[in-house]
């Protein structure tokens, strides 16, 4: 009886200090990698890109329109569309990529990208294709991202995101 009680309180204190310690899913922070990153934004507010604020209020999104669309109808929070896209970090290193010749443009809810993308999105017209900068707030944030499904590097926290976005199709609802 006393061996069973023992067992159990060694067991107990085991997972009490194995709970206590380092957190293993705590992201280090390479605090460089962060400062070159905020640098790269912030150059953008001196630059000849255009402004979106976000409205969450988390930041910035810089757009430059490389082609005019012939597309009148808005684009909605809630709206489904078809794009071509490219997401780069600063060292211009692909994190995805849906881009002609050898891609389809990728469907997906407005919704459901992250907070910059969204903001951008809602801002173009069909046929528009734009160069757009978000800071790390309005992308991935202090978390990043895990490895893509099609075998793109991973997001690294605090990074600055770089797209380049053809918006090819409303889809209807």
């Amino acid at each position: 009886m006393k061996k069973g009680f023992y067992l159990l309180l060694a067991i107990c204190f085991a997972a009490v200090f194995y709970s206590c310690g380092d957190d293993d899913d705590k992201v280090d922070t390479d605090e460089a990698w962060k400062a070159a990153n905020e640098k790269a934004y912030l150059d953008l507010y001196f630059s000849d890109y255009n402004k979106i604020s976000s409205p969450s209020g988390m930041g910035d999104v810089f757009y430059k329109v490389l082609q005019k669309g012939e597309g009148t109808d808005p684009i909605y929070y809630n709206s489904k569309v078809k794009v071509y896209y490219k997401g780069s970090l600063i060292t211009d290193s692909v994190f995805d990529s849906a881009m002609p010749p050898y891609k389809q443009p990728v469907r997906f809810a407005v919704d459901s990208v992250t907070d910059g993308f969204s903001t951008a999105l809602q801002h173009m017209r069909v046929g528009d294709k734009w160069d757009i900068w978000m800071p790390s707030d309005l992308g991935y944030g202090a978390s990043g991202s895990k490895k893509s499904s099609n075998g793109h590097q991973a997001v690294p926290p605090y990074s600055t995101l770089h797209f380049e976005v053809e918006m090819v199709e409303i889809l209807k609802q």
